[in-house]
């Protein structure tokens, strides 16, 4: 089988989607197939391209075995801007198509959305080289925009998203989808449920273990050892909602152990600084993006791990940050809505505390119960290691995956 995989993001970013088109790629190769990637130059979280990669429109490499192309990308100084947003995720799109040009006879493309416009290259090529279309849902677009606020439901940027939307769908000859309530929204939008695969996203549970506290982690970041440290970590932007974390420390300034570690970049970084800053809070700290060698030791280095979305996300996103958050073996805070896949999830697992989102005395409350109630934190720490043993097994994940599309392409 020839795979050509088309994906925004890639190693060596760590965040974001890149790593799960790693490891699809490197299974696809394992199995004996032929696969190739078209992504673009790193740039996540920081909107920045690093300095081996910069002023470059094309460039051709290897990461791990797998043949690599990578191809210019807008990247704008204010990715907060929908008009930017949009210009970036179009760049991408446009570059991908002639980086493809050059990728030879396929018989499936794997197109990773967001962005939504991938999955219009992609059809290009597919007719082109007659191959069949796979549509890999992250994040649903245009609908996680309006949740947070950046564009206007029946404005004319959300009509034309809408309708390449439909177009998209109805060329893809499969669409993967990370969660039901994915499934859902989908079929609300008139897509069959025959061409919709559930196809979960994984965690390593050999590379994410619980561990005793890692007292490193904490002694480099000048953290106090008996500090009850509240930790967000990926990220840093709009749907997020970390205004909610900073004004939740604000009420907890009065208790001196609890300390709240925000770890990550972003868009929103600067914004949630200044916060800070205002409501002059010692109990806050911002650290820079971690190397990924060192997740497993920040995350146990965590009495609490949370998750924030906006109000207005419900079943468009489920963060990747959840699956290693449960892996770690830490109790999980979830600031969302109610019927989000985030609070299903959790509750599925009885693996944490869902506050309403936007709540910041919410939250606060929350924190506070579990540090006086460190039983009930340790249960669900090892009922969230539990599921993700049971339920997100990387090996079993990639297998289901990699099968998905050998079948695609048999009964193409």
């Amino acid at each position: 089988m020839r795979v050509l995989i088309l994906g925004l993001n890639y190693l060596p970013e760590t965040t974001s989607i890149g790593p799960y088109t790693a490891d699809l790629a490197e299974c696809l190769a394992r199995r004996g197939h032929s696969v190739q990637v078209v992504t673009g130059f790193p740039m996540a979280p920081q909107w920045s391209i690093p300095a081996p990669y910069r002023s470059k429109l094309f460039m051709a490499e290897t990461v791990r075995g797998i043949p690599v192309t990578r191809c210019f990308l807008f990247v704008p100084r204010n990715p907060t801007s929908a008009k930017m947003r949009v210009l970036f995720d179009s760049s991408f799109a446009a570059s991908s198509l002639l980086a493809s040009a050059a990728a030879g006879p396929v018989d499936v493309v794997v197109a990773v959305s967001p962005p939504l416009q991938v999955g219009l290259t992609a059809s290009l090529i597919c007719k082109w080289r007659r191959a069949r279309l796979f549509l890999h849902v992250q994040d649903i677009v245009p609908d996680a925009a309006v949740a947070v606020g950046a564009l206007a439901e029946g404005s004319l940027p959300v009509r034309i998203a809408r309708a390449l939307e439909r177009f998209v769908y109805a060329r893809a000859d499969s669409i993967g989808v990370i969660s039901d309530g994915f499934t859902r929204n989908l079929r609300a939008k008139g897509v069959p449920a025959g061409k919709i695969a559930l196809l979960p996203n994984w965690v390593d549970t050999d590379e994410i273990r619980p561990t005793p506290c890692a007292p490193s982690f904490r002694e480099v970041h000048g953290i106090p050892a008996d500090a009850f440290v509240v930790m967000y970590s990926g990220s840093l932007a709009s749907k997020q909602g970390l205004e909610t974390l900073i004004d939740a420390a604000a009420l907890l300034a009065g208790d001196p152990r609890a300390t709240v570690c925000v770890i990550g970049d972003g868009p929103r970084a600067p914004a949630l600084r200044r916060r800070a800053k205002d409501l002059r809070l010692k109990n806050v700290r911002f650290l820079p993006l971690q190397p990924r060698a060192s997740l497993a030791g920040q995350l146990a280095a965590a009495d609490l791990l949370v998750i924030t979305q906006v109000a207005g996300v419900r079943d468009i996103v489920l963060p990747g940050k959840l699956g290693y958050y449960l892996a770690a073996g830490r109790p999980i805070l979830a600031a969302v809505h109610p019927d989000s896949e985030t609070a299903r999830l959790l509750k599925r697992a009885d693996a944490g505390i869902v506050t309403a989102p936007e709540d910041a005395a919410g939250m606060a409350s929350a924190i506070r119960s579990l540090m006086q109630a460190p039983q009930d934190a340790e249960r669900l720490g090892r009922n969230g290691r539990l599921y993700a043993e049971s339920n997100m097994s990387k090996t079993r994940g990639l297998i289901r995956f990699a099968e998905h599309l050998e079948r695609l392409v048999m009964c193409g």
